[in-house]
């Protein structure tokens, strides 16, 4: 929890930036996509780690680990509906650095 805490303050003065500064600036990306792929994981960390705590059912993957929470009411099950698709924006946000990554050394 704190470090999705210290993720979401390190966004926090960044809100009211303009999406064209975030285009525009590599470096400005960077922090936003890293600050929000943590953010994303520790959310889904929380849910494994409660489930696991709970003796729930295991999920098959992030999105369902982030539904069984709402299925055990921690958060209301809409909430975690409306959640559940960050696991799919961290995929990307990780498939996406990679990718860079790849390209950056020659492989």
């Amino acid at each position: 929890m704190d470090e999705l805490s210290e993720r979401l303050a390190r966004l926090t003065p960044l809100r009211e930036r303009p999406r064209s500064d975030v285009d525009s600036d590599p470096y400005l990306r960077d922090i936003v996509e890293r600050n929000l792929e943590v953010a994303a994981q520790c959310c889904i960390d929380i849910c494994h780690r409660i489930i696991a705590l709970e003796g729930a059912r295991k999920p098959r993957d992030h999105h369902e680990a982030i539904m069984r929470m709402g299925e055990l009411g921690v958060p209301p099950p809409e909430f975690a509906a409306n959640l559940a698709p960050i696991a799919g924006f961290r995929n990307i946000l990780i498939h996406e650095y990679l990718l860079t990554g790849m390209r950056c050394t020659g492989i």
